[in-house]
């Protein structure tokens, strides 16, 4: 091997024995995601609160039918903004969306090569980041850029996102239908479950400083639609119970003294809210595919407990009730 002096002054290889280095893009991407109604406007999403899975609940998060507008900043290699793209897509896309709009900024085709792109997002929305790292073209939030000045490629991602959410519509309020399950057997613990019309679902057997009742059942149900609904967002309840739904709007009025443990429940869940609450009756067993739901997953939940089943059996199951009861529905709009 020889060695030459180039004209910087620097000694290396000669020129045929150096290694060609590959040339590596810096993204900076953000997004915001949305929902789409049958008419094709947006809605800004409202999201589920993972902490009902990290609470142990069985549950899930719907992301069908999500989508993201999203901002893609490239930078020099001294950390500077050198453009900045715009688009959307469907959630689970985000990946490809982002190589087509470079391939499509540059003229070239789709990169391919692995690790070619040094992606730096964040996860504040809560909706994972799987579809990235699985791309073997993305070196997803690499340690180096840990620490370096972003600012301003984050400042020109939020810029171009600003004028795409300004149309986005709120939702009024967020839906939830809940509902209960009561097993015959006299110390079989009852359940309750919540499904939201964006398609998010949870279940939980009732806590043992509940009386055995149907009510606590329904209870329970509620509680979990109360407690994981983000506390801003305004929180409809439709439930088959009237004795629920009237308790719901009676502490909400303030018309509702009772130190019995549900209602106490009640009152601390619907107190740290900041949207407002309400309950509406619905009846039961009448064809509502929300309401339906419901009821089949708290019947699975309280029969899978007390019967010792394994809870990711349960889990399936119940998801696979999901599917059938909202299969005709757009899930997320």
């Amino acid at each position: 091997m020889s060695i030459v002096r180039d004209p910087d002054g620097v000694r290396r290889f000669t020129s045929a024995q150096r290694q060609v280095q590959p040339t590596r893009i810096l993204a900076v991407v953000d997004r915001v995601p949305y929902t789409c109604d049958p008419s094709g406007a947006k809605h800004a999403y409202v999201p589920f609160s993972a902490a009902v899975v990290l609470d142990g609940h069985l549950a899930q998060r719907s992301e069908r039918g999500l989508h993201f507008d999203f901002a893609v900043t490239l930078c020099d290699t001294n950390h500077r903004p050198v453009v900045t793209l715009s688009g959307a897509c469907k959630s689970g896309e985000l990946g490809t969306a982002i190589l087509d709009l470079i391939a499509e900024f540059t003229g070239t085709s789709r990169i391919v090569s692995p690790a070619s792109i040094d992606l730096l997002i964040s996860n504040r929305d809560g909706l994972g980041l799987n579809d990235l790292s699985a791309n073997p073209v993305f070196c997803l939030n690499p340690s180096w850029l840990f620490g370096i000045n972003l600012e301003q490629a984050t400042q020109a991602n939020q810029d171009a996102l600003t004028p795409r959410i300004a149309g986005y519509r709120s939702r009024s309020s967020v839906v939830a239908y809940t509902d209960g399950s009561l097993p015959h057997h006299g110390r079989d613990r009852g359940a309750g479950a919540m499904v939201t019309m964006q398609g998010h679902w949870a279940s939980q057997i009732s806590p043992r400083n509940f009386s055995r009742s149907s009510l606590m059942a329904e209870t329970t149900g509620a509680l979990l639609a109360l407690r994981y609904t983000p506390s801003e967002s305004d929180l409809a309840i439709f439930s088959d119970s009237r004795a629920l739904v009237n308790s719901i709007n009676d502490i909400v009025a303030g018309r509702l003294r009772s130190r019995q443990a549900h209602h106490v429940a009640l009152e601390i869940a619907i107190a740290r809210r900041r949207g407002r609450t309400r309950a509406v009756w619905v009846r039961g067993h009448n064809g509502n595919c929300y309401n339906e739901a419901a009821d089949r997953i708290a019947v699975l939940m309280a029969r899978h407990f007390n019967a010792g089943i394994d809870p990711a059996q349960t889990h399936s199951l119940m998801q696979m009730i999901i599917a059938e009861e909202l299969a005709e529905l757009a899930l997320a709009v």
